[in-house]
């Protein structure tokens, strides 16, 4: 997973934060991957690579500049608007989230917490203005992707996207539905590699001198599906 910082020497400022915070990191020269500036890649804990970088050329459908219209191409299938954050599996999710908040500056935004034992169960990162960039999940594996998210615009489009996986047959693990951490509304899909998928809209708007919101161990349910309150044994056991 990548993200975008502002200019190409704040990469040296994070990389030195990381190396100070004991991450190893390494630099990825320029034009080793087509239309991508130098870029900085570490590990986590949690076994999982990221990559940070300044630069990265626009495809010929980027964003336009000039009088743009509201889209270039006309959107199809389930009308994907971007790329919105992923869910992470693994052991030590706590060191994980440290890293993020302590050398690259995100912000908690929810978690999910064990108050009998203190344990953290999932860790919602921002470094924006959404309800989540990255999320970090308890797993007894480490190196494990709970699912890729893709931004729709609005409820509507989260419906016409499960015409979609029903008119395709596609394998569907749950929704549509509503989350109680971010509040999204959503619904989650598996592709043909057994990769699970959602398409996400909504969620609150997320500044960082919020306090942190959090749900405790036994509202999970509701934490996860605001509407069921009840976690179903695949969505918590499945990964790739």
């Amino acid at each position: 997973m990548g993200f975008k910082v502002a200019k190409d020497s704040d990469l040296d400022h994070f990389a030195e934060r990381l190396l100070d915070a004991g991450v190893h990191v390494d630099v990825i020269p320029a034009g080793e991957e087509p239309g991508v500036g130098r870029k900085i890649r570490f590990n986590t804990p949690t076994g999982h690579m990221f990559d940070l970088f300044a630069e990265m050329e626009l495809s010929e459908t980027g964003p336009a500049v000039r009088n743009p219209d509201v889209w270039i191409a006309e959107p199809r299938g389930m009308r994907a608007t971007r790329f919105d954050h992923c869910a992470l599996n693994g052991v030590d999710i706590s060191a994980s989230a440290k890293i993020f908040v302590e050398a690259l500056d995100f912000s908690v935004t929810e978690e999910l917490v064990d108050e009998a034992s203190g344990q953290r169960l999932g860790i919602f990162l921002s470094c924006s203005n959404k309800a989540h960039d990255v999320a970090f999940l308890g797993y007894p594996e480490d190196g494990r992707i709970h699912h890729t998210s893709f931004c729709l615009e609005s409820w509507h489009d989260v419906g016409h996207a499960a015409d979609i996986i029903s008119r395709y047959d596609i394998s569907l693990d749950i929704g549509p539905t509503r989350h109680g951490i971010t509040r999204g509304q959503t619904i989650y899909f598996f592709d043909p590699s057994g990769n699970r998928n959602e398409t996400f809209s909504g969620g609150y708007f997320y500044y960082p001198d919020n306090p942190r919101r959090m749900w405790q161990a036994e509202n999970a349910g509701k934490a996860i599906f605001y509407y069921e309150k009840a976690l179903n044994d695949r969505f918590m056991t499945v990964n790739t």
